[in-house]
């Protein structure tokens, strides 16, 4: 981008050729000065300097209000000294200005600064723009290097125990899914892995592809956790929204470093998860960029869950 005086120019043309009409020599000098002047500022503007710089987002993945880096690696590669330069890049709509120093012939430097998190979502953080101004202010040119990249501020975890409703217990061992082999429905025939019970082999599958293969057996009736989250703006202020969105993550964490199932509801009639569901992350990243949303009710969703069948304990989060 590159702005180059134009009004400081026509307004010059003007002075010098209203002076030369009416024959006054001090505002045709006037105009003839100030056309110089963009001129020598134009020039100023237009010489790039050589310079390489890349630069490294980390983490790319962040908690609400956890610090996260940018990394600016900057190196001179032209033969004489680079001056102090200023750069800018965008990370959603704020604007991040940078100094980066002065830098000797074949000098490089690294220079840190810490991105704001303060706000969920997942975010573009824009080129490095090097801009490049005259004194005066009448010329401005903006060269973008690198390339984007985004990074993910996701909702807070809070600290919270999980539910012991929600964990199985068995005297003789695990009977979940997570098992090599499951107790009670059958779920899929796949490859043999060593370790998997013999007993298990289904021979007409085996016979068929002439590879060893076993039949995957699931607890249908594993317990899980059902996290049902009101998104209704009626409810909620917008602070009040961003921690209901901090606490239904923090139950899906919690209950999946339980090693037990999650659910995770809304009002809208959102599903994610569910009597497999032990990994957080997936869910987690879905509340990311969750935002209220009027479609729905509360009392709709708890009808909906007294009829399905599953589950062992309920959480509501809602606002008033």
């Amino acid at each position: 981008m590159t702005r180059l005086g134009v009004g400081a120019t026509l307004a010059g043309i003007m002075l010098a050729a209203g002076g030369w009409l009416a024959g006054w020599a001090p505002l045709a000098t006037l105009g003839l000065g100030m056309m110089a002047l963009v001129a020598a500022s134009a020039g100023y503007v237009l010489r790039r300097p050589r310079v390489g710089i890349e630069r490294q987002v980390e983490p790319a993945r962040v908690q609400k209000g956890f610090p996260a880096i940018a990394l600016v690696h900057v190196a001179n590669l032209s033969r004489r000294t680079l001056p102090a330069l200023t750069v800018e890049q965008r990370l959603g709509d704020v604007a991040i200005r940078l100094t980066l120093p002065r830098l000797r012939k074949g000098e490089a430097r690294v220079r840190t600064y810490r991105l704001p998190t303060s706000r969920r979502g997942e975010f573009e953080v824009g080129p490095i723009e090097v801009v490049r101004a005259d004194p005066f202010g009448l010329c401005r040119t903006v060269r973008r290097l690198g390339r984007p990249q985004t990074i993910a501020v996701h909702p807070r975890l809070l600290a919270l125990a999980p539910l012991a409703s929600g964990i199985s217990h068995n005297l003789e061992g695990p009977s979940s899914d997570t098992s090599p082999q499951g107790s009670i429905t059958f779920h899929r025939i796949r490859e043999y892995l060593p370790g998997d019970d013999l007993r298990s082999v289904h021979w007409p599958s085996t016979a068929r592809t002439g590879t060893l293969m076993v039949r995957h057996n699931v607890d249908t009736a594993q317990p899980y956790t059902v996290v049902l989250t009101d998104l209704r703006p009626s409810v909620y202020s917008d602070e009040t929204f961003e921690t209901a969105i901090d606490v239904a993550a923090s139950l899906v964490s919690s209950m999946s470093a339980g090693k037990a199932p999650v659910q995770l509801r809304t009002t809208n009639g959102e599903r994610l998860g569910g009597p497999s569901q032990r990994d957080p992350r997936p869910i987690v990243d879905h509340l990311t960029h969750v935002v209220p949303d009027a479609a729905g009710s509360l009392a709709g969703e708890l009808l909906l869950l007294r009829r399905d069948r599953g589950g062992t304990a309920l959480v509501v989060v809602t606002g008033r």
